[in-house]
């Protein structure tokens, strides 16, 4: 099992006075523990009041706040390219009915290239109403949100991979006959995992990308769908075995054993330990993991809880 930082990109380290320095330096700290990846997470506005529900716990609510620093993702991985030299660096994820995807590709390249082929791309058709409002989307973007990713994803496919001028019909984006380069460092282009709940990402997954990356699952909601993955990729004759089957969580280490309700990545290291295993039982191979120390989020609590991961749990992970 490989394990990614996520660098807290939302929100920052104020106390560091550093801005989005402060997510490159965690990303060259995390690299030196040992971790595999760093990543970034995605919104370019938030409403000071939504209507949105969050769906990605029972409560509806976000855990996020309008008046905090939001660092755009993609130029922000073009910085950790050139300041790291070993780890992979992700998106999870990129709300791909957001940007042009045109723009989107030759920024993904740029990045790849700096990064000498590092980039990873989770892919997700985003969930805030109010911020395709504010960014005038048309109503029928968000409403087929699903389609117009799967869309935009292809004509970046097309942009990355065309021999000569590249052309792309598609139901929301046309072009025809143009010079889309630079390529990507890596070929045929970044892994695209494809984020999200439920059949339709599943199938998108298993029909079109490279991983699947799921979000607020557990290890049986997994299971389950690490299994529907495998049968929906030998229906589409795709060996199983191609995708990268990922996990967005939190992971919470605490000096003494705790109950935490509902939380499987949460207490002292071997609690933590039994909880991979049973990811990786249930077909977990890359851990996402936004990883504190009892809670703290400062700059300084988040990097003694990433020194301790790299000396208590890491080298274990690396077995299952």
């Amino acid at each position: 099992m490989k394990l990614g930082v996520l660098l807290n990109n939302f929100g920052g380290f104020p106390e560091t006075g550093r801005g989005a320095l402060a997510c490159i330096d965690l990303a060259r700290h995390a690299e030196a523990l040992g971790f595999d990846s760093v990543w970034v997470t995605d919104h370019i506005v938030l409403p000071v009041e939504r209507e949105t529900p969050y769906p990605h716990n029972d409560s509806g609510v976000f855990p996020y706040d309008w008046s905090q620093e939001i660092f755009e993702p993609i130029t922000l991985m073009a910085a950790l390219a050139t300041a790291t030299e070993r780890v992979e660096i992700g998106v999870s994820v990129l709300v791909i009915p957001y940007r042009h995807p045109l723009l989107t590709a030759k920024m993904l390249a740029t990045a790849d290239q700096l990064s000498q082929g590092r980039i990873l791309l989770g892919a997700g058709v985003g969930w805030m109403r109010d911020e395709f409002e504010a960014l005038g989307l048309a109503e029928e973007v968000y409403a087929r949100r699903g389609a117009v990713t799967m869309d935009y994803l292809r004509a970046m496919q097309t942009a990355w991979t065309g021999e000569a001028g590249v052309s792309h019909e598609g139901e929301f984006v046309r072009f025809e006959s143009i010079g889309a380069r630079p390529r990507p460092h890596r070929r045929p282009h970044p892994p695209i995992w494809i984020g999200g709940q439920g059949e339709r990402a599943l199938r998108r997954a298993a029909n079109f990308g490279q991983g699947y990356l799921a979000i607020s699952s557990n290890p049986d909601a997994l299971a389950a769908d690490t299994a529907r993955l495998r049968a929906l990729c030998e229906e589409t004759g795709r060996d199983p075995a191609e995708l990268d089957v990922a996990h967005i969580d939190g992971l919470i280490l605490t000096d003494s054993p705790t109950q935490a309700e509902g939380a499987t990545l949460a207490g002292s290291s071997a609690q933590i330990l039994d909880g991979l295993e049973a990811y990786a039982r249930a077909g977990l191979t890359h851990l996402v993991a936004g990883i504190s120390q009892q809670g703290r989020q400062d700059y300084a609590g988040v990097c003694e809880s990433l020194e301790r991961v790299a000396t208590e749990v890491l080298p274990a992970a690396r077995t299952l």
